[in-house]
């Protein structure tokens, strides 16, 4: 119950209510009241004004007061929508880039995998790989327009993974093509090479971005950031020189 009542005034519904009343007083209440609250004080200690003048504040002062909630049920809203957009989108990536993950790399199985196949590429002449034609970025391409909802704790990973996801599949289609079985093969292998250390780096940056999305889910912006903050900053080697 205290939590409750505590959050009622202290959390982030009623950060937006103090944001949205600052805001109107700021912009609107402190221009009027001195371009016309001050000249309307002095008036009223040198002269008698009219009552229908005050009745008048009176009701300029309801209309606001209606005008102001308003304007606050509206931003919650607002916010609202937004969050519930956010955790949508954050649940659809995560599912796509962990139902994706297996099939682009395999720590161990996977490097054995692209090793052997080099080695079959230089003992066997005619031997070219078969690349097959990968689509992950399905979802991705839905929210592509409204992308702007990620935090920035996340968005950045995120778009880093699908960029990469996208040039892997691009690569493959110019390895299924004609013009790869006419290249020399030293550059076949070293175009193979480079698409399975692709891989292998869209791997990573997807648990990277998972990493980052069940942070926030689970502690925020602030517990994204400082996960963040903890892969981005170098390790410091404490044995000394």
């Amino acid at each position: 119950m205290f939590r409750a009542i505590l959050n009622l005034f202290l959390g982030e519904e009623a950060r937006i209510a103090r944001v949205v009343i600052v805001q109107f007083f700021v912009t609107i209440a402190l221009p009027v009241a001195v371009l016309l609250g001050i000249p309307l004080l002095i008036a009223s200690v040198s002269i008698d004004l009219d009552p229908r003048l005050w009745q008048a504040l009176i009701a300029g002062l309801v209309i606001t007061t209606g005008w102001l909630t308003t304007a606050i049920f509206n931003e919650l809203a607002r916010t609202r929508t937004k969050s519930e957009r956010l955790r949508d989108y954050h649940k659809a990536i995560y599912a796509e880039i962990g139902t994706t993950l297996a099939s682009l790399w395999d720590e161990g199985r996977s490097e054995a995998y692209a090793a052997a196949t080099v080695a079959r590429m230089r003992d066997e002449a005619d031997f070219v790989p078969f690349i097959p034609r990968e689509s992950h970025d399905h979802i991705y391409d839905a929210i592509l327009d409204e992308i702007d909802v990620l935090p920035r704790q996340t968005i950045d990973i995120i778009v880093a993974y699908y960029s990469l996801i996208k040039s892997i599949s691009a690569l493959a289609d110019d390895m299924r093509g004609e013009r790869f079985l006419t290249l020399p093969k030293e550059r076949q292998i070293a175009v193979y090479e480079d698409y399975s250390e692709m891989r292998r780096q869209a791997f990573a940056f997807g648990q990277h971005a998972l990493a980052l999305i069940l942070a926030f889910a689970s502690g925020g912006a602030e517990a994204a950031q400082a996960l963040k903050d903890q892969v981005n900053t170098p390790a410091v080697d404490r044995s000394g020189p």
